[in-house]
C-alpha cells in the first residue's frame, strides 16, 4: 500500500494555478458547491482533483456558460461542453491572434534567458487562456519572434532549451491536474532523427494533456528502431511525430521510411510540423499529415473523446 502523502494546495497557490481569484473562489463555493476544500487547521486546502475541476469550471465560464449551470455539471460533462467550444475556436480562429494575448513579457524574459520570468509567465498564461489559444497565440508567435531558424543566432539555442523546458513544466501540471481514464487511448510525441526542434512538438502535447489525452513525451532526434522500441513499451496507439528538418539526406530518408514500415499495424501515426508533408511518400499511406492546428484538434478530439 502506498503511504505517500496526497498534494493540496493553499487558496492561494489554487487562485494562481486556476485563475480564479480568491474572492470568486469562496462565492462560487459558498453558492455553488463548485468545491468542497478540507480543512488544514483553520486554512482551506485544496486537492489536484479539486484545482482539476476549478480549471473546468473557469474554461466554460470564460467560454460564456454561467457557473450556476455549469457548476452542476460533472468534470467529464464539462470537458465535453468545452470539447464543442475549443473546437468551433479553433476553426473560427485559426491565423488570428486572440485579442488581448500579449507574448511580450514572455519575449523578453527569453532575451535575457530569465528562466524563473519564463516560468512565470507560462504559468500565468496557461491559468488565464484556454489552451489551445496559449499554443497558437502564445507559443507559435513567440517561436517566430524569436527566429524561423534557432541556430542562425548566439543564444538562440540557449532561449529554445529555455522555452522546452517551460514546455515541459507546463505539461507536466496538466497531466498531473487532468484527469485521464483507464483505457484512454496515449499519444506517444517524437521526432525523428536528427531532428531536434521540439517547439511545436512540445506544444501539441500540452494541448493533449490539458484535454485529458494519455500522453508520453520522448523528445526529439530519435531512430526510427527507438520510436518503435517506445511505442511498444508504452503502448501508444498514436505516434505523434514532429517534422521540421527538410533534409532528404539518404540516411534520413531510410531511416523515415523504416518507421513508415515498422510502425505497429494497430498504431496511426500523426505527422506535422512545417517538413511533414514533404515526407508522406516515406511514412506511407497510413501517414496522417497535419497541415495546421486545425486538423490536430480535430483528430486529438476523435481520439480523445470518441463520443463527443
Amino acid at each position: 500500500m502506498s503511504t505517500r502523502t496526497a498534494i493540496t494546495y493553499p487558496i492561494r497557490a489554487v487562485a494562481r494555478l486556476t485563475g480564479v481569484p480568491i474572492d470568486t473562489l469562496r462565492a462560487w463555493e459558498r453558492r455553488y458547491a463548485a468545491v468542497t476544500p478540507e480543512r488544514d487547521g483553520r486554512e482551506r486546502v485544496y486537492s489536484d482533483d479539486d484545482v482539476a475541476r476549478l480549471r473546468l469550471l473557469n474554461r466554460a465560464v470564460q467560454s460564456g456558460h454561467a457557473i450556476g449551470r455549469a457548476s452542476t455539471l460533472s468534470n467529464a460533462q464539462l470537458t465535453r461542453l468545452l470539447d464543442t467550444h475549443t473546437t468551433a475556436e479553433v476553426a473560427g480562429a485559426a491565423g488570428h491572434a486572440a485579442p488581448g494575448v500579449d507574448t511580450a513579457v514572455l519575449t523578453r524574459a527569453l532575451a535575457t534567458l530569465d528562466s524563473a520570468a519564463v516560468d512565470a509567465e507560462f504559468s500565468r498564461l496557461a491559468a488565464t487562456v484556454p489552451p489551445v489559444t496559449l499554443v497558437r497565440d502564445v507559443l507559435m508567435p513567440t517561436i517566430r519572434t524569436s527566429g524561423e531558424d534557432w541556430m542562425a543566432q548566439p543564444g538562440r539555442i540557449a532561449q529554445e532549451h529555455m522555452m522546452s523546458a517551460a514546455m515541459r513544466h507546463l505539461m507536466g501540471t496538466f497531466l498531473r491536474l487532468y484527469a485521464r481514464p483507464r483505457g484512454a487511448t496515449r499519444l506517444l510525441f517524437a521526432t525523428p532523427a536528427g531532428d531536434r526542434h521540439e517547439l511545436g512538438l512540445l506544444g501539441a502535447a500540452v494541448l493533449a494533456a490539458s484535454a485529458g489525452v494519455d500522453v508520453s513525451y520522448v523528445g526529439p532526434d530519435l531512430p526510427a528502431g527507438e520510436i518503435v522500441a517506445a511505442l511498444s513499451a508504452s503502448r501508444a496507439t498514436v505516434l505523434v511525430l514532429g517534422i521540421t528538418l527538410d533534409s532528404r539526406a539518404a540516411e534520413r530518408l531510410r531511416d523515415i521510411t523504416a518507421l513508415g514500415r515498422q510502425l505497429p499495424a494497430a498504431v496511426e501515426l500523426w505527422a506535422g510540423g512545417a517538413a511533414a508533408a514533404s515526407f508522406a511518400k516515406e511514412l506511407g499511406p497510413r501517414a496522417i499529415i497535419l497541415p495546421n492546428l486545425d486538423a490536430y484538434v480535430a483528430e486529438l478530439a476523435r481520439v480523445g473523446h470518441p463520443h463527443a
